[in-house]
């Protein structure tokens, strides 16, 4: 079931949750809806579900490109599971699952044959079998999250739609689950959209994601595409931890302090001439005892955290003493040798450059 929303603008008040969106969701996709709190991802989950409606306008919100814009969320065949579980406390797991099918009208409701294997597969899918007879405060938080997506799955919905489903969970029953939610998804194959403010769980589990923000939509492509080439700042900074140093675009380079990275075709872009800014990420630099190519940072160790597998390192730069931080792996921490007020070289290996709107290729990497 595809889902394609086109136009979107939605308005509470004076403040505007979403500004003229639109998606395309292809059959069977796992997409994750990605953004700080206020960008507008739950706004535009509630309006697919038909929770809620956009305003008046060319909106429109269509299923496999059937029209559903006006169809309240009972009319649209949707699946929609909660942070917060919302289960019935008074019901055990089995009769959670059923919920939804025991109450559809009589000339729609299954057989209790039907409805009895129905859920039963469906325990068997989430791997609670042995618990159909608990109540949910007898179950954990991950187990409670699994009965809530099976409950969603019982009515067999055109897609499944998740509000931030892990967010209520600690860290590793967060990252549990979210390996179980793309097993599953590989499994039944529905299409999905889901809510996340984490980073790391968007990337991990999702075939594409939709960086949004303040009510837009940034950016939309596989994990790897938003992460290794963000369309903007915001993308960047949003994906994770980034150094950034001001720089001038000037007669084919990119001039860092003391520092000179080469375009690769100047004549690209000969009108930029003003202030950039240099954006890389920790763990995409080498750190040597000796300059190491033009793209060399000369920096003071300024503190070490050696904790885990991966050394990380607070340094200033020699030339205006700004701060930025990197990533080695332990080994080559070690075979360094250096310490706190010790002279280190950093070599920019992948630099990205926003100035004046545009993206920059430079000589041998991307900026």
């Amino acid at each position: 079931m595809s889902i394609e929303v086109r136009n979107i603008t939605k308005k509470f008040g004076k403040f505007t949750a979403l500004n003229d969106v639109s998606l395309q969701v292809e059959p069977g996709e796992l997409i994750a809806l990605l953004g700080p709190s206020g960008s507008g991802k739950t706004t535009l989950l509630r309006i697919i579900a038909g929770l809620e409606f956009p305003d008046s306008g060319p909106a429109q919100v269509l299923f496999h490109g059937e029209d559903v814009t006006p169809r309240p969320a009972s009319e649209r065949k949707a699946g929609f599971a909660f942070q917060h579980y919302a289960l019935f406390r008074h019901m055990n797991v089995f009769e959670n699952i059923a919920f939804g099918l025991r109450v559809r009208p009589r000339d729609q409701r299954p057989a209790e044959s039907d409805i009895q294997k129905r859920v039963g597969d469906l325990l068997k899918l989430i791997q609670l079998e042995p618990l159909g007879n608990r109540f949910p405060s007898q179950l954990s938080g991950g187990q409670r999250q699994r009965v809530a997506l099976a409950r969603a799955l019982a009515v067999e919905p055109k897609v499944l739609l998740l509000d931030e489903p892990f967010g209520a969970l600690d860290a590793q029953v967060r990252k549990e689950l979210r390996r179980w939610l793309r097993r599953l998804h590989d499994e039944i194959h529905v299409t999905t959209l889901f809510v996340t403010h984490d980073q790391e769980e968007a990337l991990e589990v999702a075939d594409r994601v939709v960086v949004m923000n303040e009510g837009r939509i940034e950016q939309i492509g596989t994990p790897e595409q938003v992460y290794d080439e963000p369309a903007n700042p915001f993308v960047l900074h949003f994906l994770g931890h980034v150094n950034l140093f001001r720089g001038r675009v000037a007669e084919g380079s990119v001039k860092v302090g003391d520092t000179e990275i080469r375009l690769r075709d100047p004549n690209e872009v000969p009108y930029l001439t003003d202030t950039a800014t240099v954006y890389f990420r920790p763990h995409d630099v080498t750190v040597n005892a000796s300059p190491d190519g033009p793209a060399t940072i000369a920096a003071i160790v300024k503190h070490v955290n050696a904790a885990g597998p991966v050394v990380r390192l607070s340094l200033t730069r020699r030339d205006d003493g700004s701060h930025f931080d990197v990533e080695l792996p332990r080994e080559q921490w070690r075979s360094l040798q250096r310490q706190p007020g010790q002279e280190v070289f950093v070599h920019l290996q992948k630099v990205r450059v926003f100035a004046e709107s545009q993206t920059i290729q430079t000589d041998g990497f991307t900026i």
